[in-house]
């Protein structure tokens, strides 16, 4: 199936689910921009994405400045059009299932004993 076509069709199932139109934009957006790189590198159709597709798309991502939070949001993005694919029985397994997620840092803020006085007075 043309990536083209199986993209909007997933578009179009959201849409169908009364998926938030906020969702919805996100998906355009995110998917959008894989599907664009892609079409660069002559991936067209669904059949032809592979785990090492996945991940070097997220590379390039990573390349262009994105945080690990936008990549991790872009792989479950990615993930949830390929269920939706396997859903639809044109491809067996789902190729990003086994692409991991990156780490992120964790910020730990320091609080004062005054400000945890105040916290607790209030």
């Amino acid at each position: 199936m043309l990536l083209k076509f199986a993209f909007k069709d997933f578009l179009d199932d959201r849409k169908f689910k009364n998926t938030t139109q906020k969702n919805i934009r996100n998906y355009q957006t995110l998917l959008g921009e894989f599907v664009n790189y892609c079409n660069d590198h002559e991936i067209v159709t669904v059949e032809d994405i592979t785990q090492s597709r996945v991940r070097d798309y997220l590379i390039f991502c990573q390349d262009k400045g994105n945080q690990a939070g936008t990549i991790n949001t872009k792989l479950l993005r990615i993930r949830a059009f390929l269920n939706y694919i396997v859903e639809c029985e044109v491809i067996k397994s789902n190729p990003a299932q086994k692409v991991k997620f990156q780490k992120t840092d964790i910020k730990i803020v320091e609080c004062s004993d005054e400000q945890i006085r105040i916290t607790r007075a209030e």
